[in-house]
């Protein structure tokens, strides 16, 4: 697989121009993915037009939600969706074809400092895997949820060989002596997390960090592919737009799991009895 990463500064609230752009970028690049930023195509810092902006996302159904992308190659966009139930999703959307491939809602919504996003979005209730085609299964994450080593776990025991990260991470502080392309220091964590998680579960990470400015926040850019025995194959400048691009291979996957056996030998329904016991006792 040729997968491309595509950190950009999606302008706010134009759904139809970021996904015009989205597509142009893909055509452009002519990767196989085409992985893009957190709400890339809303913008973040939605506020309660959240609800106004947000569209029904079916798998199987046609891509409504993002006009433009009916002819492009198959892009991971993020958009808020107004799911059956009324409720307003944090959605990372996998479009094929003009169609839903597949949808993870976003599990943990940060409420702290400067993020108010419960209060906007429902939280996902499940966390799935999918096929992609041509031997690839593939699991999506977004942002925060990234930083919770569970979901990774739990997608890793469904085996997957790629992990798709969207995030909007804003940055934060800065080096004493910085390195010649780092203005936040706060990227160097993502880094060390998406290294640690593909050379853990044998698999590729990849996150795609935003860029821009919203309000008082500066979104950091830094965004990666990280290939299955944890080595960085590309890496985007920070606060500025960028393409990254690596090819992708499920060999090398096979490759990065031997000696190791740490999935092979994971011990699924003794770590749910533990958990139920910590559960049970705190």
């Amino acid at each position: 697989m040729r997968l491309a990463v595509f950190q950009c500064a999606p302008a706010l609230r134009d759904l139809a121009g970021n996904a015009r752009r989205i597509a142009t970028t893909a055509a452009e690049v002519g990767a196989d993915l085409l992985l893009t930023p957190e709400l890339s195509l809303s913008g973040y810092d939605l506020g309660d037009d959240a609800a106004l902006l947000a569209a029904p996302v079916r798998p199987g159904a046609p891509a409504t939600f993002a006009p433009g992308l009916e002819g492009a190659p198959d892009v991971i966009v993020g958009v808020p969706e107004r799911g059956d139930d009324g409720v307003v999703y944090n959605a990372a959307v996998h479009v094929r074809d003009g169609r839903v491939l597949f949808r993870h809602r976003k599990r943990y919504l940060p409420t702290y400092g400067m993020f108010d996003e419960m209060r906007y979005f429902g939280r996902g209730a499940r966390i799935d895997a999918y096929d992609a085609g041509d031997g690839w299964r593939i699991g999506l994450l977004v942002c925060e949820d990234f930083w919770h080593p569970a979901l990774a776990y739990l997608l890793a025991t469904r085996r997957i060989q790629l992990l798709l990260v969207q995030a909007a991470a804003p940055g934060r502080g800065v080096w004493e002596v910085p390195a010649p392309d780092d203005l936040f220091a706060s990227m160097a964590v993502w880094e060390r997390i998406a290294r640690t998680t593909a050379q853990l579960y044998g698999i590729y990470v990849a996150l795609a960090n935003r860029v821009g400015v919203e309000g008082a926040v500066t979104f950091a850019g830094g965004s990666l592919i990280v290939g299955p025995g944890g080595e960085v194959l590309a890496r985007a400048p920070q606060a500025e737009e960028a393409v990254l691009e690596a090819e992708l291979s499920t060999l090398e996957v096979a490759r990065s799991r031997r000696p190791y056996a740490h999935l092979r030998d994971e011990d699924g329904e003794w770590t749910l009895r533990e958990l139920r016991r910590a559960l049970e006792e705190t």
